[in-house]
């Protein structure tokens, strides 16, 4: 069988394109690979599962142009599909003026963005939402919601499913060539062959994209953000979700709080590089992975940057000292303590890094001819997701 198009890849963005193209092409044959036994089994089901506001992007971004949009369609998708979502609101705290000048930036990116109903609310105002959160005042945003990523991962691969997609699990991409105009798709077990390539593989779309000769100014390097989790009687500390001000120089956002459709309150995730794309845990180390990184230039320029390093330092301290990750919660809500606090989920950030060694922040697809390729797709991705969905399809049709 040819398809008319093959998707690598099934978390959030590879099934939220193959429930789009299938909607705009229903006489095609698509088919979605995977080299899990189901979809979500990464990034996708292993974040915090925010949907955000879109204040933190940059105006202009493709960030900025998907994320209100996503909000408000992944939240009404949600209710739709039965799939557990609260709309509990998002405050960033400033603890000192400094704080509060990057809260002004912050609420003019919201409204230039379009996010509803974003203000700036003093102390009192706070303890109202918050009252265990510190702060001289704070951002409020209350488009801010949770929902069960792994569960709309599911709905859309559903959704998929019924328009006709196939999803084929067990199936590493091992080699992809061109023949006579079409891809084919060699697996551990198989070989398929399509006439469009769309390559959504999450962290390895760069490995991807650079067998079919694209992606040559990027890689993609892998971070692992540590979750702690708060124990069932202090979980009523937090009552929507707490951010601090972020550093707008990079894409993330400190150590904050997250309650759970499930009710549990996350706290975190750090920031540090990881040992390899699938390396969860400290001990986990893939020593091809990590000398292939160690030997790209990129690499270098990004972490010979004094910036870069202080913040790296700041993440090792948290990751490796569960006393220095519970003293930059407590700036946030100081009636937490060290036993409050068990190691929870991790997961990894696809991050992607250009040639000067910079760490990109907007989403980024290339074309090529019949083939785009998905290569920075990180937060907010899940809120992002359908629209940005469009967009990709948007993209390849126009190849036609």
């Amino acid at each position: 069988m040819i398809y008319h198009a093959i998707i690598i890849g099934a978390g959030v963005v590879g099934c939220a394109v193959a429930r789009a193209l299938a909607a705009r092409r229903s006489a095609w044959k698509i088919l979605v690979l995977e080299k899990e036994p189901d979809v979500a089994m990464h990034t996708s089901g292993r974040n915090s599962g925010v949907i955000h506001s879109g204040f933190n992007s940059a105006p202009g971004s493709l960030k900025a142009r998907f994320c209100v949009e996503g909000s408000r369609r992944l939240r009404a998708y949600a209710v739709e599909h039965g799939v557990a979502m609260q709309e509990v609101g998002t405050v960033v705290v400033a603890l000192d003026s400094g704080d509060e000048s990057v809260l002004r930036d912050l609420e003019q990116r919201g409204r230039e963005n379009g996010v509803p109903g974003i203000c700036l609310i003093d102390r009192d105002r706070l303890r109202q939402i918050e009252p265990h959160a510190l702060g001289v005042s704070a951002l409020h945003s209350p488009a801010g919601a949770i929902v069960d990523s792994a569960g709309i991962v599911h709905a859309l691969a559903a959704d998929a499913r019924d328009a006709g997609v196939e999803f084929g699990f067990f199936k590493r991409v091992r080699k992809i060539s061109r023949k006579n105009g079409h891809f084919r798709v060699s697996t551990d077990t198989d070989r398929h062959e399509g006439v469009r390539i769309i390559n959504c593989a999450g962290l390895y779309s760069d490995k991807i994209a650079r067998s079919l000769g694209a992606c040559r100014d990027y890689a993609i390097f892998p971070f692992r953000g540590d979750y702690f989790q708060l124990s069932p009687s202090r979980s009523t500390l937090v009552r929507s979700m707490i951010y601090p001000a972020p550093n707008l120089k990079y894409p993330f956002l400190g150590i904050h709080f997250t309650r759970k459709v499930t009710g549990e309150v996350l706290a975190g995730p750090n920031a540090v590089l990881a040992a390899g794309r699938e390396s969860y845990e400290m001990t986990q180390v893939h020593l091809g992975e990590t000398m292939s990184m160690a030997l790209d230039p990129r690499f270098w320029k990004l972490v010979v940057g004094r910036e870069f390093r202080t913040m790296a330092w700041e993440q090792i301290q948290t990751t490796f000292f569960k006393k220095a990750f519970v003293s930059r919660a407590r700036r946030i809500i100081p009636d937490l303590r060290a036993e409050d606090f068990s190691r929870g989920q991790s997961g990894i950030r696809a991050q992607l890094v250009d040639r000067s060694g910079h760490l990109v922040e907007d989403l980024v697809i290339e074309r090529q001819d019949r083939a785009i390729h998905v290569l920075n797709a990180v937060s907010p991705g899940l809120t992002c997701s359908l629209p940005f969905a469009d967009h990709v399809v948007d993209e390849l049709l126009k190849q036609e």
